[in-house]
């Protein structure tokens, strides 16, 4: 037998392997075939869930942020977008429609909304100095401690990074509001706010230094000792400071107030202790008047669409 025909069947075979080879042939199994095809039934029900589930995936895909109204150094700022300032630079955000916003070194601001009508900012640590002329009510800053909304005028408003901040008005009018409560901070006022409760009661930047004090210890701790200091210092320029205490004090403190506001400002006759005593909304309006600043229908108007 040739050795190639163990190797590749070539050459003449050996009878005794050709016999062996048929012996193992009867032995072998049969080629194995290819397993049928089997056909998977899914329920309409279960297909149809899964149709609508590559339908939402398609439709919830979040859509790029839009161009807004502002800029800086002449590119649009995106709405959902945050600038931040290091200790060396600054930042100009502008509008013509809207105004101009300076932000200072070491500041976070973010723009969270901005559309038509409406265009709402957060200051997360820093300070910016704001101008706007758009119109009152539709620029908006929100704090972690208040919500600082513009009714025609020029500010500067600061945040620490535990949420305490002021507010200084140089023009027009600032609402400052937090969890209900308000504070409305004319020209020339300052507010201070605080992560816990929010915005404190205004007094004017150039107010005496006693005045400011007290102001700041009633803020943190409302108490008796703090509300006689205040009426200590208060004068006849301090009646806005005045009128914000007897808002947030209630009882006997709230008739000590009235009466050291009514020594001060000249009060209308139908404004009465008794009134204020049950807080009726018209008599607090009147007593805002008298101090001459604005009517309080003027920034209640405003008030109702914030």
């Amino acid at each position: 037998m040739s050795d190639n025909y163990l190797w590749d069947r070539s050459g003449p075979a050996d009878p005794e392997i050709e016999h062996l080879e048929k012996l193992l042939g009867e032995l072998r199994l049969p080629p194995a075939a290819a397993p049928p095809r089997r056909k998977v039934w899914i329920p309409p029900a279960i297909a149809a869930c899964l149709l609508a589930g590559v339908a939402i995936w398609q439709t919830t895909i979040a859509p790029p942020p839009a161009a807004t109204a502002w800029q800086v150094d002449g590119r649009a700022l995106l709405a959902g977008e945050t600038i931040r300032t290091t200790g060396a630079s600054s930042a100009l955000l502008s509008s013509d429609q809207l105004g101009r916003v300076e932000l200072a070194p070491s500041s976070e601001l973010k723009i969270v909304e901005s559309r038509a009508g409406h265009h709402r900012f957060d200051l997360r640590n820093g300070t910016l100095h704001a101008l706007i002329w758009a119109p009152p009510r539709e620029f908006l800053v929100d704090t972690p401690s208040s919500r600082a909304i513009d009714l025609g005028c020029q500010y500067t408003l600061s945040v620490n990074a535990n949420g305490d901040g002021t507010l200084d008005v140089e023009t027009g009018w600032v609402a400052f509001l937090f969890k209900g409560r308000e504070s409305f901070v004319p020209a020339g006022a300052r507010c201070l706010t605080r992560h816990a409760s929010g915005p404190g009661i205004p007094f004017l930047q150039d107010a005496p230094a006693g005045l400011i004090r007290a102001v700041k210890d009633f803020d943190e701790r409302p108490s008796q000792v703090a509300v006689d200091a205040v009426l200590r210092q208060a004068q006849t320029r301090d009646g806005i400071t005045l009128w914000h205490l007897l808002t947030r004090v209630e009882g006997e403190q709230r008739k000590a107030v009235f009466s050291r506001f009514a020594e001060l400002v000249d009060i209308p006759k139908e404004v009465t202790v008794e009134r204020l005593l049950q807080s009726d909304p018209k008599a607090i309006d009147l007593c805002w008047n008298a101090l001459g600043l604005a009517s309080a229908d003027w920034w209640r108007g405003w008030r109702r669409n914030w």
